[in-house]
């Protein structure tokens, strides 16, 4: 085992030696840091908010009233007549019911007890929670008497609410009573989910990697071999564990995702319903789906799209709704890559599509080298009849054009069962997973024969330990150089499904489906940027397997000495 790690350091070491290579890797990763960071760089809500959200404010002061209401009939009606009323059109339960009003007003009252920290008449509030709350205690205990009593004193005080504590809106003069106080929030950081920040702490931590680790095994372990592994992957385990835990105590969002419903922030500061002391938003103020039909099809900035009317427009220039933290109309920094059909920026759509496109890429290339692997180690280990029944299945999914079995098997698959992105990536593993299998075979076969092999089987390693213990690791070259390859094929494939319609659905975007916004050659920027980037992440991989497969190529060991 230590030969073949040393081996396989020698074969880094004449990877990272190549200039292209090194370039290849670079382009690589600052194309999966954008696909990942790209909440980060590019969103219509903001890092930080300081301010007072008036039209929040009064629609939790309006809403609280109904809300109790709703509670109270529930509490004075009870399960039995409640299950009657309901018996007929369905929906929830009597106690999902009252969980959601309660929860309804729970909400309302938190967001007022937000901007009126300090105001001696929010006391009330409080009162009102404690009220909600006995009375939805008492109901659950099946004194309907007590709850009835406690909700209809709810009720009084949302009322009494509702009229107190109006605020004083600095657009209606004349109008409440209470002063607000800003609010410190941060509207992105919430709708991030903790699958998105484990991804982000661990790239983070990988992109650091090269700063830190060479340094820290020569600095702490003198250069001991034996140490340097075990602290590699120490190490390895402690990424791991920060990005969970990074994830675990940030993540809030739900599903994992960034919410594709564009937000109104940007309209409520542009408005005047949110009042702000601090605002701060990323770099692209632009979310993926944010629509503006002003700006449909508009060239890139440094293009003339500033003074370019969209497509279908009259002789005058546009009328452009510039909102609130975005840059202004004529600026050249407004739409650097362009706008689409439905005026969402280009540059904006390009960094969220790469999420699409690379995913699909790497993980049915994860799969197909899985399977692939799996079932040519076994048919090459074992030999004998499994050799032949597993050759004859890789001899007839080879026969079947992957292609269209790729649009069939997509076509047919229902996005509300199986996610568009899922299926293309399965679908495409379950394909092309014959040209890894027949390579891990052909070594195998070729490895199992000589003498560590049967120096394994002569000391009693079982089949599993000998193959995954001893076999693959010799293997793993030309598998490798398969699985780079594989990517490219994945992000290829994945392209031309969206470019025909059959990808991931919108507003979700991809590489591929960003193409076909435009046929139009006048509107030349929306096939160039997204087939630019397609062009560059393929070169990029083969590029990196073309490197692999003359690193772990023995001719070429002898030629570099």
């Amino acid at each position: 085992m230590n030969e073949t790690r040393d081996a396989w350091e020698q074969v880094v070491g004449r990877l990272v030696r190549r200039r292209l290579v090194r370039a290849a890797l670079v382009v690589l990763a600052l194309l999966y840091a954008g696909a990942i960071y790209a909440p980060l760089l590019a969103s219509d809500r903001p890092y930080v908010l300081v301010g007072i959200d008036y039209r929040e404010y009064g629609e939790a002061r309006r809403t609280l009233l109904p809300a109790t209401t709703n509670l109270a009939r529930l509490l004075r009606e009870g399960p039995e007549e409640y299950g009657a009323r309901r018996a007929a059109s369905g929906g929830f339960g009597w106690e999902e019911a009252v969980a959601a009003e309660e929860e309804a007003a729970a909400r309302r009252v938190a967001t007022m007890q937000a901007y009126l920290a300090g105001e001696p008449r929010a006391a009330v509030l409080g009162d009102l929670s404690a009220r909600v709350d006995a009375a939805v205690a008492a109901g659950r205990s099946g004194d309907r008497e007590r709850a009835t009593a406690h909700a209809d004193a709810a009720r009084e005080l949302a009322g009494a609410i509702q009229t107190s504590l109006a605020a004083r809106d600095p657009r209606r003069p004349g109008e409440g009573e209470v002063t607000l106080r800003p609010v410190r929030r941060h509207p992105l950081w919430q709708a991030i989910g903790a699958t998105e920040l484990f991804f982000m702490v661990l790239w983070t931590l990988v992109l650091l990697g090269p700063l830190w680790g060479r340094a820290v095994d020569r600095l702490l372990l003198g250069g001991d071999p034996t140490r340097i592994r075990r602290a590699r992957a120490a190490k390895l385990a402690a990424v791991l564990a920060l990005s969970l835990l990074g994830a675990l105590a940030g993540g809030r969002g739900g599903g994992g995702s960034t919410s594709l419903e564009s937000a109104s922030i940007k309209a409520g500061l542009t408005s005047g319903d949110i009042v702000a002391t601090r605002v701060v938003f990323p770099p692209l103020s632009f979310g993926f789906a944010e629509l503006r039909a002003g700006e449909r099809l508009r060239p890139p900035s440094w293009a003339g799209g500033a003074a370019r009317a969209p497509a279908g427009a009259g002789a005058g220039p546009p009328e452009v709704e510039v909102l609130y933290g975005e840059p202004a109309a004529a600026s050249p920094w407004r739409h650097l890559l362009g706008t689409d059909s439905l005026g969402r920026d280009l540059l904006v759509r390009l960094l969220w599509g790469g999420r699409i496109s690379l995913t699909v890429g790497l993980v049915s290339a994860v799969l197909l080298v899985l399977i692939g692997t799996a079932v040519g180690a076994a048919a090459g280990y074992f030999g004998g009849w499994i050799d032949l029944v597993l050759s004859r299945v890789i001899e007839v999914v080879l026969c079947i054009p992957a292609f269209f079995l790729i649009l069939t098997v997509v076509a047919f698959t229902d996005p509300a069962v199986v996610p568009p992105l899922v299926a293309i990536a399965v679908v495409i593993a379950l394909v092309r997973w014959t040209g890894v299998a027949r390579l891990a075979r052909a070594e195998v076969l070729r490895l199992r024969e000589l003498e560590f092999t049967l120096a394994a089987r002569a000391l009693g390693a079982s089949a599993l330990r000998t193959i995954f213990r001893h076999v693959l690791p010799n293997a793993i070259g030309p598998i490798l150089v398969a699985g780079a390859f594989a990517v490219a094929a994945g992000i290829l494939t994945e392209s031309a499904l969206s470019f025909l319609g059959l990808g991931v659905s919108h507003p979700i975007p991809s590489w591929g489906a960003l193409a076909t916004e435009s046929r139009s050659p006048a509107h030349w920027w929306i096939q160039v940027f997204p087939g630019l980037l397609i062009f560059v992440t393929v070169v990029c991989y083969n590029l990196v397997g073309d490197a692999i497969r003359d690193a772990v190529d023995p001719r070429m060991r002898i030629e570099s000495r």
